[in-house]
């Protein structure tokens, strides 16, 4: 059977061009997976820095909690007066929960205002009269 030149010339061409075609490829494949690697060593990272940070806020929240109930102490020692309930730093588990509701910080840091401290017996040191 004869096959003729041209036939042969374009069926060498595309055995060249699937050569390099596969060398291609085969680049990617080891590009994409070194990047693979890379990625998952900084996921690695980032969920143990996670796990640090979530102790760090657990220690913090519990010295937190500890100094708001000595403050109540000492209020209540000081000038004779019971406060409500001290408000406690607590973290919600769920990883949906936006964060003003994880941290509830406006609750620690509220401020009952000049008039209802005059009448509790707080002094005022910010006066401007």
């Amino acid at each position: 059977m004869w096959i003729s030149n041209a036939v042969a010339r374009w069926v060498e061409t595309i055995s060249k061009s699937a050569d390099s075609n596969a060398t291609v490829l085969r680049e990617a494949l080891t590009s994409l997976r070194e990047e693979l690697a890379s990625v998952r060593a900084e996921r690695d990272s980032l969920k143990l820095q996670a796990a640090i940070d979530r102790t760090h806020f657990d220690w913090l929240a519990n010295k937190v909690n500890a100094l708001e109930q000595e403050r109540a102490g000492l209020i209540e020692r000081a000038y004779n007066i019971r406060l409500p309930a001290v408000p406690e730093l607590t973290r919600i588990t769920t990883p949906a929960a936006p964060l003003e509701e994880a941290f509830k910080l406006q609750d620690i840091f509220c401020d009952i205002g000049d008039d209802v401290a005059k009448k509790l017996g707080i002094p005022i040191h910010d006066q401007r009269d």
